[in-house]
């Protein structure tokens, strides 16, 4: 499971709710299509140069992992720019559940009535439902800079359906809620991981042949398959097969079948692994600490400064582990510029 460095690509999907396509054959429909990097991690690994060496790289990678991530206890305003009420409070009551473990507060508006998009940028989140566009969302911080940011095709009304017409179970409408709003806080596909290795079990001939079946090109079934090749230098933790962010990929893609390790039943909640990771990225305060003594058997309470999150600390972070990693001077100072203006744009 890792954090995302570059913006997404939104790729429309088909599949097989409403009237675009037929139902894929053993295939469930995909939560998300667009978590598709082009040069994967390409706009970010400039802040790890190559000659970075040694034990200080991995803290490195945290560092600027956290350019893209929004802030542990930000307000995240969202905002919808369709959709009928019943469907925007569905999304408002699910994407909620982040909240349970990633120390940040979604906040889709005061009352009854849920914020809508005004177009004026000033949301950090934007929402559609536009048919035939797919579910996808922008990582990240990423999301600030796009209009939309996330949609969520067919889900805009009181009852989503499949093309048969039968409504779409509550819990596949949530599956994709929590996917989609955990690359909204800034998680990727869990198969493309450069740890899962799954490039390797896929017939690839085969995979083609389903995508084809879907109308995906081939360069569509790349994009949503294959590992991300850069991304192992940001954050890339074991891989969780139950995680919310792994497809559920038709067995006949894989060379050994349902047997292949890659090959995962539908995940339709959170996982332990999932829960602890964003606890981890989006930490809470740490408790209070009571100082006191002898004679003052208690004199004040007092919170331990964690830092991480103060521009400048990030920035004197980045430059040490820079200093520290072998790199020379000159190119230390121009990267931390550079760094700074990424969080100054955060």
């Amino acid at each position: 499971m890792r954090l995302c460095v570059a913006a997404a690509l939104s790729i429309p999907v088909l599949a097989a709710f409403g009237g675009t396509s037929h139902a894929q054959e053993g295939f469930a429909f995909p939560s998300c299509i667009s978590s598709t990097l082009a040069n994967s991690g390409a706009q970010l690994a400039r802040f790890i140069p190559p000659e970075a060496k040694g034990a200080p790289v991995s803290k490195l990678r945290g560092v600027v992992a956290r350019t893209v991530t929004w802030k542990p206890g930000q307000t995240i305003k969202v905002c919808f720019r369709s959709g009928s009420e019943k469907a925007q409070e569905r999304v408002a009551r699910y994407a909620r559940e982040w909240m349970q473990y990633a120390n940040v507060v979604f906040d889709f508006g005061e009352g009854s009535t849920l914020r809508k998009c005004q177009g004026d940028g000033h949301e950090d989140i934007k929402i559609d439902f536009v048919d035939g566009k797919g579910w996808w969302s922008f990582f990240g911080t990423v999301s600030r800079q796009r209009d939309p940011s996330m949609n969520l095709q067919f889900f805009g009304v009181d009852t989503p359906r499949f093309a048969n017409g039968q409504p779409a179970p509550e819990s596949e409408l949530r599956k994709t809620i929590l996917h989609e709003f955990g690359h909204a806080l800034g998680m990727l596909h869990e198969h493309q991981s450069p740890r899962a290795n799954c490039d390797a079990e896929i017939d690839w001939e085969a995979a083609y042949a389903v995508g084809a079946k879907i109308g995906w090109p081939k360069e569509q079934v790349d994009r949503n398959f294959r590992q991300f090749l850069q991304n192992d230098e940001f954050n890339a933790t074991e891989v969780d097969r139950r995680s919310i962010m792994h497809y559920s990929l038709p067995p006949q893609i894989f060379k050994g079948g349902t047997r292949s390790p890659c090959w995962v039943p539908e995940n339709l909640d959170l996982s332990e692994k999932d829960r602890a990771f964003i606890r981890r990225i989006y930490p809470r305060p740490d408790p209070l600490v009571v100082a006191s003594g002898p004679d003052q058997p208690v004199t004040r309470g007092v919170r331990r400064n964690t830092g991480g999150e103060d521009k400048d600390g990030l920035v004197k972070q980045y430059e040490d582990l820079l200093r520290q990693s072998g790199v020379d001077a000159d190119k230390v100072r121009q990267l931390s510029k550079e760094f700074r203006a990424a969080l100054a744009a955060k």
